[in-house]
């Protein structure tokens, strides 16, 4: 039985090795640089932000943090900023420095545009290290930069004995409220 399949094994082995060696005769036309569709110029490249993204503190990350470096535009100070180009990654156990490029649409930005660089590390869809200082780039800071995460602090929050989270509002505050017997709520809609 052993001798069967010691000859259909080396049937099949002989005729791969006789496929592969077929295979390579077969020629394949190379590109004609003068042919009509060829092009001469250089592809353009998008506009990018690039650079480092550095961990203050030496921590071995788990295979499954993601990194999230954001580009985006500060400029209204009564919203919250528009991103403009996003990349999350997940760091597969490999540790920091991690290199980014972020590319931008430059019809986005604004001549005085305020643009931001920031970044951050999650594990576990919790928080773990952010960036902690302003990085402008593009108008007021080239296409080039460095960051440096730093970790969050972690703050643990209080609870009732009822479970639910304690209330901070005063008793004289204006948005206390006091529920009401004189008026019963509504049964229908």
């Amino acid at each position: 039985m052993k001798l069967v399949h010691m000859l259909s094994g080396l049937a099949v082995a002989v005729a791969l090795s006789a496929c592969a060696d077929k295979s390579a005769d077969i020629q394949t036309p190379a590109p004609n640089p003068n042919a009509a569709g060829a092009t001469t110029q250089p592809t353009m490249q998008q506009p990018n932000v690039s650079g480092t993204v550095w961990i203050r503190q030496k921590v071995a990350l788990p295979p499954d943090a993601v990194l999230t470096v954001t580009l985006s535009d500060a400029s209204l100070a009564d919203a919250p900023s528009k991103v403009l180009s996003q990349k999350a990654v997940r760091t597969e156990g490999k540790q920091s420095p991690f290199s980014f490029v972020l590319p931008f649409n430059p019809a986005e930005i604004q001549p005085n545009a305020r643009i931001l660089l920031s970044a951050a590390i999650t594990v576990n869809d919790k928080l773990v290290f952010i960036t902690d200082t302003v990085q402008p780039v593009i108008n007021q800071g080239g296409t080039k930069a460095d960051l440096t995460l730093v970790p969050v602090q972690q703050t643990a929050v209080p609870l009732q004995q009822g479970g639910g989270a304690a209330t901070t509002v005063p008793s004289t505050s204006p948005t206390q409220v006091n529920p009401s017997s004189a008026v019963p709520a509504p049964t229908q809609y």
